[in-house]
């Protein structure tokens, strides 16, 4: 008989239910709202929606890019849009001195974003906070933050992930920024925060090696973090064959005691390509996790979870269009899924919010930067969507 932590790591079983179409007539296209900012041809690619988050009654949309190869390379400063769900109209409430809006954080009730890419002296590293009422501020305080990827607050500190000019860290303040301290955490860049089982991780990128290889920090507390050589590559993202040398947790979402995830591929200086969708929990300070088995050619681009209902966003390539799909699951099994929705475009959703009766999804896209061409750029990246969806 297996023990329960080997049962635990072993390959997770993907339950989906009969298939719940959603014709074209319940799309509704609402609009590219970041086209007047970045026009159809190369600069289509800043228009990627890298981010789509709820609150204070709009969804705000990622954008921009950071990658300092094209097409749009260093597209910045980015608009601040969001959608009004009240107006049922785009609205330009501010813009980042950043290059991408990669990523929101709700904190302590108030919207953060961390500063992706300063537009900016490298002498400092950026992030932007909105308080319910409207207020956006700018804190640019961060020492030697070439590059800030994710916030998160823990242990009465407010924790930045950081790459500096010289390697990864993490960065920790009591007062907003007033006062940081800067913990070195070797080579490469910390590119999010994992809480998990009561603690917290620092992510850097994962290598595909045999030799020990520093891609995991915990905290330990007062200020400090350890090194995790034990969670490697393929401890994060098991049964998993990798096709690429270098990996990334990304969508990084607590559930209770576990966290889901997507394991993604480093490409395109920042960006990730998606390989797999995972499950990890920590047991008597183990990590451990088991891969989510997607449909075959399936792709994981984003998940959502709202109350005791966990959303999954997908996409599968079929006759040279797209298929999306939403998937649900009861936030207290995660491996058991039934297709909700599903609907044909021509070219994938990035990610996805649900307000008020609708799913919402941002439309992206992606490039080698070697081989790309103006014209391989979808001229629907960047359209926003929505589609109407009750619970049952």
């Amino acid at each position: 008989m297996r023990s329960k932590a080997a049962g635990w790591i072993a390959i997770a079983v993907f339950f989906i239910a009969a298939a719940v179409s959603a014709p074209a007539a319940d799309i509704e296209y609402l609009g590219t709202p970041l086209k007047s900012k970045y026009p159809d041809g190369e600069m289509a690619y800043a228009r990627n929606v890298w981010d789509m988050q709820l609150f204070a009654g709009r969804i705000f949309l990622g954008g921009g890019n950071s990658s300092n190869r094209r097409p749009a390379k260093n597209a910045g400063p980015v608009p601040i849009v969001a959608y009004d769900l009240k107006k049922n109209a785009f609205v330009t409430e501010d813009e980042v001195a950043d290059e991408q809006i990669d990523l929101f954080r709700i904190i302590d009730g108030d919207l953060y974003i961390p500063g992706h890419d300063a537009t900016g002296s490298w002498k400092r590293g950026n992030f932007y906070t909105r308080t319910p009422d409207g207020n956006w501020t700018m804190y640019r305080n961060v020492p030697d933050a070439l590059h800030l990827y994710d916030l998160v607050k823990y242990d009465g500190r407010l924790m930045a992930g950081i790459g500096l000019y010289e390697g990864a860290a993490a960065g920790m303040t009591r007062d907003m920024g007033r006062h940081w301290k800067i913990v070195p955490l070797g080579r490469s860049r910390v590119y999010a925060f994992m809480p998990v089982g009561g603690k917290l991780l620092a992510l850097k990128k994962f290598k595909r090696t045999s030799r020990p290889y520093f891609s995991v920090a915990q905290y330990i507390g007062d200020g400090e973090f350890s090194a995790r050589f034990d969670i490697n590559i393929y401890r994060m993202f098991p049964q998993t064959k990798f096709r690429r040398k270098y990996a990334r947790a990304v969508r990084i979402t607590p559930v209770g005691e576990k966290v889901l995830y997507i394991g993604g591929y480093k490409y395109n200086d920042h960006q990730t390509l998606p390989f797999g969708l995972y499950l990890g929990r920590m047991e008597s300070g183990r990590y451990l996790a088991r891969r989510i088995m997607l449909p075959k050619n399936t792709l994981p681009r984003d998940i959502l979870c709202r109350g005791g209902t966990c959303y999954l966003l997908t996409q599968r390539d079929e006759k040279g269009r797209t298929v999306i799909s939403v998937m649900r699951s009861d936030r207290e099994d995660l491996l058991k899924w039934e297709r909700i929705l599903r609907f044909r475009y021509p070219t994938f959703a990035r990610s996805f919010e649900y307000a008020d009766g609708a799913f919402y999804f941002g439309m992206g896209s992606d490039v080698d930067p070697q081989l790309w061409r103006p014209e391989s750029i979808p001229v629907q990246t960047g359209d926003v969507l929505r589609i109407r969806y009750k619970e049952r």
